[in-house]
């Protein structure tokens, strides 16, 4: 059982995303999870997919990785051509999950993620035939389950899980924290039979649905909950999790230039988003950049929480680029500062045992 962790950022491998995994430390009390989703880190790059991985796990600064094929994906017409090849080669078939995972044997950090294809498949006893595969090659392995397939899954989790070194997550997905079925189990959850577990309650704050279009220049977006932070513990959880500041999108190719930003402020706990007057990636520099330093949370973490700014990655992107050091025509890029903000904010809050949100301190 983990005595320290009390964050779980999950990442998938994409450009920015690895550049934050890369120059991020984690520290002992946040251990980032990799959701695979496809093979290549980008479509030129020779290496197998195990060396992409191997390299990629070898450069984080953390005391374990979780490392995850999920079972959530929805495939349409839409989705990433390289997305819809790994799944049907390896998310949708359980010999092909063990054969992918068992290859990080020997990799000590390296935790495994074992979750079921009951509601994609319709398959039976898939968390015990995973589990089965990787037990004897990890010393820890990492269950997870959701608000769908908990009835099914929690009996072979049971049956399976190493009390003291195993992982327990419940991924509410867009299930809202206070919703009856996430009580029900929960319920479950707390009984003896699980106690000895560390336990880890992931749900992404920001869903798909909010877009940079819709935002309310400087304003709250209503539709963002981050409230996990605020419940885990006293929901019983050991750490909880969500998408490190960024939107989990629906991993769907294309897309036009949408310039926005959304800033997380832990004062509220709440975000703020960012909105260009016009579609053009100058925006983000004239427009977007100078309206987030001059924003009323901003400004008051600045003056009364320095600790929240200083050292800030995120922040100090912001201000280069608000200088002209850096080149701010870049929508990608401004993922990249999000999730810095985001997780400097997360490594004040565990460092300094802060109360979020702030103003309750």
């Amino acid at each position: 059982m983990s005595s320290t962790l009390k964050y779980v950022p999950v990442f998938r491998a994409r450009q920015q995303e690895i550049l934050v995994l890369k120059e991020t430390d984690f520290g002992h009390s946040m251990y980032p999870m990799i959701e695979v989703i496809k093979e290549k880190d980008r479509k030129n790059n020779q290496q197998s997919a195990f060396e992409i991985y191997r390299d990629l796990i070898g450069s984080i600064t953390s005391d374990h990785v979780f490392l995850s094929l999920p079972n959530y994906i929805k495939l349409s017409n839409s989705t990433q051509a390289e997305v819809i090849t790994f799944s049907r080669t390896i998310l949708d078939s359980v010999p092909n999950r063990i054969d992918f995972l068992i290859q990080f044997t020997g990799i000590e950090k390296v935790v495994p993620v074992v979750s079921s294809l009951l509601n994609l498949q319709g398959e039976a006893e898939t968390i015990t035939r995973q589990s089965e595969g990787l037990r004897d090659h990890f010393p820890r392995l990492a269950y997870m389950t959701n608000p769908d397939s908990f009835e099914a899954d929690i009996h072979e989790i049971e049956r399976t899980i190493r009390l003291g070194s195993d992982f327990f997550i419940y991924d509410l997905g867009t299930v809202s924290p206070t919703n009856p079925i996430f009580r029900k189990h929960n319920r479950v959850l707390r009984e003896d039979r699980f106690q000895g577990l560390t336990k880890i309650i992931i749900r992404s704050a920001l869903n798909s649905d909010i877009k940079n279009v819709g935002l309310d220049h400087n304003d709250v977006i209503s539709e963002a909950d981050n409230s996990l932070i605020e419940t885990f513990e006293r929901e019983n959880f050991d750490a909880f999790g969500d998408y490190a500041g960024i939107k989990k999108d629906d991993l769907t190719a294309g897309g036009t230039i949408s310039p926005g930003f959304i800033f997380y402020d832990p004062y509220d706990n709440l975000y703020y988003g960012f909105k260009a007057e016009e579609k053009k990636l100058s925006q983000f520099k004239d427009f977007i950049v100078p309206a987030v330093l001059g924003s009323v949370p901003f400004k008051r973490l600045q003056e009364r929480y320095p600790s929240f700014i200083e050292g800030n990655a995120g922040v100090r992107l912001l201000q280069d680029i608000n200088t002209g050091i850096e080149n701010g025509q870049n929508q990608a890029k401004f993922k990249k500062i999000a999730m810095q903000h985001y997780l400097h904010c997360m490594k004040i809050w565990i460092d300094e045992n802060r109360i979020i949100p702030l103003y309750l301190e």
